[in-house]
């Protein structure tokens, strides 16, 4: 084997449990983000706003949520990078979308039960 090449069953031996703890921090950004997406669909009115959101400034809860994830999608991208695009061999398609749900699953069961 090639040195730096990786097989693709150890992109996901290292994938899964890496994006399953990087999960724990990416929550909070999720729950800014969804913060943001909620004031976004009141002011189109297909949801209600909560008005205190709206009276301590909607602008700053959209924009703060959206760099938040914006921020959090390039650092998981990243570390995801380092070793995924080293397996040659790797379902490229399968493990970019397994990678959101392994971090959006967990931290929204975390939104959800507080």
């Amino acid at each position: 084997m090639v040195r730096g090449r990786l097989r693709p069953h150890q992109v996901w031996l290292i994938g899964v449990p890496l994006n399953l703890l990087l999960a724990i921090p990416c929550s909070y950004p999720i729950m800014w983000s969804l913060l943001a997406f909620q004031v976004i669909a009141g002011e189109l009115g297909w949801a209600e706003l909560d008005p205190t959101v709206v009276d301590d400034g909607a602008g700053l809860v959209i924009t703060l949520g959206l760099l938040f994830l914006l921020f959090t999608g390039l650092v998981v991208f990243g570390l995801n990078a380092l070793f995924a695009f080293r397996a040659p061999k790797l379902k490229a398609v399968a493990y970019w979308l397994t990678v959101p749900l392994l971090i959006l699953i967990p931290a929204l069961f975390r939104v959800a039960a507080r």
